[in-house]
């Protein structure tokens, strides 16, 4: 029998929407959320039109299933002392007996159960769920006998008989067929959230859209249901629907079965779907109520160098960085977005403070070691800012050709800071030479990784051509001659300059090794292009 149905026949249709708060849990427990089960009932447990005996029941269930086998006695109890004539009360009683392992007494409360609730497919479920739980192969017979009478009883209609089933196959990983078991409750119960929910578990990694497609129809046929709501919004998120998502999680956050930490997990969602202004005042009321949380705090601060309120950022940021109570709790993140709001306010030597307390801690955290690269280039530091990106590199498995011709170009800039060390300059043309051909394909040459290898074996000898330096510039010269646009004054793309830089090296190099043929086409190819730039 449909659950919404009996409440209607033990309470009246007029108190079913009354009692719509503690529903709400009842559906998170035949979801299997049992600790929001648990908070949801006890919170509405003395609200007007609830049934105090189902109330009780649930929770006594939910603390069953959750292992505590006292407090679900104590509110088995408290059921049957609110109405001894509802048999649900009974079943709970009966499920602790077989886990207690006194089978007699447990058919004892089983038929009082029954006796209560004449031709009641849903108890006569539950009593099958029971014996299943306390042990589904010894009880084997006894969990066909009960799920043979719901049928026969229901006509095959009861949908807890096929979310029973599901629950089955679903733990036995057989999760196709688990879905069309819950698919068939919904057949037989339209309004029926467990069954939903459990679908769109089920099948969610599947076929996403569909398991949503199910909660929006839950959700159109029962719009205040919390559970409902929540999924929706949940399945929403993890389907990389962030803007659905936060628009669901407001609905749901004016449900009055929300769940405090729902607010948190709401903050979180509109920062994600950059409503920053939303995020930082929601974070803030739930932080009059409960400060310091590290996860709502962090959200204020980014949020408003989000909004470029950087003043404002940056007192907060420090602010979170200084919190006794977040000490080494801190994410790679968290250091890498403070050094950036330091650095744009050209507080350099505070951001590598901070980037250097983040490497000390988080050790194996690649981000820390990039950032700390970019602030490092930012200040001019080129040397440090080469030897960390070393560091970097030797923490990557398989470094991308992106990593390389970046690393290219830091060891040029370390190069050129190095002219008074030529020992440390050898060190870092080596290191860049070897990146360079690492990605340079000898068969289609690159110009722009051919010009840094000039340019890196140039500043190896502080700007003086040698014959690896004109051999590179021959060979870059090679591959820009390839394309006329290059040398094309109309084209503002074109090779004029870099034409010109290295000509003018090749006749200094030709003048000083006496090459006076070389050096003559060298003259000549430079009063070509200076002509063309004129």
């Amino acid at each position: 029998m449909k659950f919404h149905y009996l409440v209607a026949l033990m309470l009246g249709a007029s108190l079913t929407a009354m009692a719509e708060g503690y529903t709400d849990g009842i559906e998170y427990y035949k979801a299997g959320q049992y600790d929001n089960a648990i908070t949801v009932l006890n919170k509405n447990m003395n609200a007007a039109g609830t049934d105090k005996a189902l109330a009780n029941y649930y929770l006594g269930q939910a603390y069953l299933n959750k292992g505590d086998k006292a407090k679900a006695k104590e509110y088995f109890n408290a059921g049957i002392a609110a109405d001894a004539n509802c048999g649900y009360n009974y079943v709970g009683l009966g499920a602790l007996d077989l886990l207690n392992k006194n089978k007699n007494a447990a058919e004892e409360n089983f038929k009082k159960a029954q006796n209560l609730a004449k031709k009641n497919s849903e108890i006569t479920v539950d009593i099958a769920r029971a014996y299943y739980n306390a042990d589904p192969t010894g009880y084997e017979k006894e969990i066909d006998k009960y799920i043979a009478k719901a049928r026969k009883d229901s006509k095959n209609h009861e949908p807890e008989i096929y979310i029973f089933e599901g629950d089955r196959l679903y733990k036995n990983r057989n999760y196709n067929d688990a879905a069309a078991q819950y698919e068939q409750a919904i057949n037989f119960d339209s309004d029926n959230p467990a069954a939903y929910v459990k679908y769109a578990n089920t099948y969610f990694y599947v076929v996403p859209e569909y398991a949503i497609q199910r909660l929006e129809e839950l959700l159109q046929k029962q719009p205040n249901s919390a559970l409902a709501q929540r999924e929706l919004a949940e399945k929403y998120f993890d389907n990389g629907k962030i803007g659905r998502a936060t628009s669901q999680y407001g609905k749901y956050m004016s449900n009055p079965n929300h769940f405090p930490e729902d607010k948190a997990r709401y903050v979180v969602l509109l920062f994600a779907n950059k409503q920053y202004d939303d995020a930082i005042k929601t974070a803030n009321e739930v932080l009059n109520e409960s400060p310091n949380d590290l996860t709502l705090d962090r959200i204020i601060y980014r949020s408003l160098n989000e909004l470029g309120r950087d003043e404002e950022a940056l007192a907060t940021a420090e602010k979170f960085f200084t919190n006794k109570e977040y000490a080494g709790r801190y994410n790679a993140g968290d250091y890498v977005a403070y050094s950036q709001m330091l650095a744009k306010a050209d507080q350099f030597e505070k951001a590598l403070e901070i980037l250097n307390q983040g490497r000390a801690n988080l050790p194996t955290e690649t981000s820390i070691l990039q950032q700390l690269v970019n602030i490092q280039s930012k200040a001019n530091r080129n040397i440090d800012a080469f030897e960390s990106y070393l560091q970097y590199m030797g923490m990557l498995e398989n470094p991308a050709d992106q990593d390389f011709n970046t690393g290219s170009g830091l060891a040029l800039s370390a190069i050129v800071e190095a002219k008074e060390d030529e020992a440390l300059r050898n060190k870092y043309a080596a290191i860049g030479l070897e990146y360079v051909d690492k990605i340079l394909d000898p068969n289609a040459p690159n110009a722009n990784l051919l010009l840094r290898k000039v340019q890196i074996l140039l500043n190896r000898n502080n700007g003086v051509v040698d014959e690896d330096s004109e051999a590179a510039i021959l060979k870059l010269m090679e591959v820009l001659d390839a394309n006329p646009e290059n040398a094309n004054p109309q084209n503002p793309s074109n090779s004029l300059n870099v034409y010109r830089i290295l000509y003018n090296q090749l006749v200094s190099y030709y003048d000083r090794t006496g090459n006076e043929e070389a050096g003559a086409a060298a003259k000549a190819k430079l009063q070509e292009y200076n002509d063309l730039m004129q």
